[in-house]
């Protein structure tokens, strides 16, 4: 069949033909069966499907509002590395297909076509381990093109940021924290072992710059690395003038608030003088004990829609710590406040916990907000106010729960830190047993609110039974009687949801 005629065919589309440039061939995607012509999926559409799309820096999950290194100290870390770097932070199970992904972006002659052939050769690569994930994706297309292309034209350096942040695995139940500790340690492990199995082959012409905190797991990785030569540690300590770059920011930022509302250049000048506080940017910079987290969230909330500029600001200047040695005194006191500006802070608190179980498991930002509120609205009256801590809707006011920081979860988890909003963990497992049983109750309900097109109401009912059994055997206040569940098993005796009724009861 002609290229022609494969695209009159009322009802299918061809992506481009791809062309070989050294067999000089034309390769088209298509098969027929019988008198239904089908298209398989182009091996570059099948990458794309395990490529993490807010992994790259530049990408719009990040926000408008990410935190940028200012220009001095990122030309001083790069005179330590190198002067082209790209971004990456990404999911274990995407890890490999994204830097594939974004090598395939690169324009690189050759490249795309030896991906894609070696995708073509290894149907199952997806399914397979990272590391021989990285020989098929990266590895044997670069050996290709090796010795016929010039690689020092090429970027110099892949950045791969976030590991410490790499998760669980979410095909498995985990019966205590240290298993799921222990699953997260792998997954790091596996990473970075993918990481050095490329940098030591001699064809691959990167060098990979990781960019973690220092978590036992990580350090223990590269401690025999070190010893050995094969890696150096750069710790951005005060040799890269912190307090410097912090001030700079803050200041950089604060005249662009001003900028964005009108305001005259000395605007928050004069709102310091007021508070005895000569020069907020630098008295930031001295109480941010080096922590950008800091700078960059008192930023996010003077930017916040919910008060003028210059209410914000005072708001945060009377945020003050009562113990200036500890070097998360100022953090926590910002955090501290932020969380205040919720009509119900404690309530807020235990839904900030959830969000943060509930995505360890997995669950998706909706699921999350049906099963926590307990009246419409409720997630924009409790949260709305926190939006320098956490976003709660996507740009298509879709629900989408993101921390802006990993270190807001660090604070709450500590006693010490969080003080008055400290809550046991029994406290928060409790409220989530309520907010379960309350599903229950609510007769002829079940879950309410449109469901999105990429849920079913199957799906929603297979994740909410087959966690029920975690929470109905737990002590509560609630009562339920056979009534309550009607609308449930309504819906759960169909054919289709009968899964479900196996997980629950």
């Amino acid at each position: 069949m002609s290229h022609q005629s494969l695209c009159s065919v009322a009802g299918f589309k061809l992506r481009p033909p791809l062309y070989d440039s050294q067999n000089n061939t034309n390769n088209y995607y298509y098969a027929g069966n019988g008198n239904t012509l089908t298209l398989p999926k182009h091996p570059q559409d099948r990458l794309e499907e395990y490529v993490s799309k807010g992994a790259t820096h530049d990408s719009a999950e990040c926000g408008t509002d990410a935190p940028k290194c200012h220009p001095e100290t990122r030309e001083a870390v790069q005179g330590k590395m190198l002067t082209h770097i790209e971004y990456g932070k990404t999911k274990v199970r995407y890890f490999i297909p994204t830097l594939a992904y974004h090598l395939l972006q690169l324009n690189i002659p050759g490249l795309r076509m030896a991906i894609i052939a070696s995708i073509e050769a290894h149907p199952s690569v997806f399914d397979k381990r990272l590391d021989q994930q990285v020989e098929i994706l990266i590895l044997a297309p670069i050996r290709k093109l090796h010795e016929t292309t010039d690689t020092t034209t090429w970027l110099k350096a892949i950045i791969i940021d976030g590991v410490d942040e790499c998760g669980p695995d979410k095909e498995r139940e985990y019966e205590t924290e240290n298993e799921r500790q222990i699953s997260r340690e792998n997954n790091q492990r596996e990473v970075l072992s993918a990481l050095v199995q490329a940098t030591n082959d001699p064809s691959f012409p990167f060098r990979i710059v990781v960019a973690s905190r220092p978590e036992r797991a990580i350090e223990n990785f590269f401690s025999p690395l070190l010893s050995a030569g094969m890696v150096k540690k750069l710790f951005l300590d005060s040799e890269y003038k912190p307090e410097a770059n912090i001030e700079l920011y803050a200041r950089a930022m604060l005249n662009k608030i001003g900028m964005d509302y009108g305001l005259p250049t000395i605007w928050y000048s004069q709102v310091g003088q007021a508070l005895q506080i000569a020069d907020i940017p630098r008295y930031w910079a001295q109480e941010a004990s080096g922590q950008f987290v800091y700078a960059a969230t008192v930023i996010r909330y003077i930017q916040d829609k919910s008060g003028p500029p210059h209410k914000q600001l005072e708001c945060v200047l009377n945020w003050r710590p009562s113990n200036t040695s500890n070097p998360f005194a100022a953090l926590n006191v910002v955090y501290t406040g932020i969380l205040r500006t919720s009509p119900e802070p404690i309530l807020a608190v235990k839904w900030l916990h959830s969000i943060i179980s509930f995505t360890k498991s997995y669950y998706t930002p909706w699921y999350m907000k049906r099963l926590l509120e307990s009246y419409p609205g409720e997630t924009g009256y409790l949260l709305g106010p926190l939006a320098s801590l956490i976003r709660i809707t996507d740009k298509d006011g879709e629900p989408d729960f993101h921390f802006y920081h990993k270190s807001l979860s660090d604070f709450l988890d500590d006693p010490l830190r969080s003080g008055a909003f400290s809550i046991p963990g029994d406290g928060v497992f409790r409220f989530q047993v309520d907010r379960y049983i309350e599903l229950i109750e609510e007769v002829d309900k079940g879950p309410q609110g449109q469901l999105p097109p990429k849920e079913t109401l199957d799906a929603v009912l297979r994740v909410f039974c087959g966690k029920i059994t975690d929470w109905i055997q737990w002590p509560h206040e609630k009562q339920y009687d056979a009534s309550h569940i009607h609308w449930w098993f309504s819906h759960l005796l169909r054919d289709e949801a009968r899964a479900a009724v196996f997980l629950a009861f």
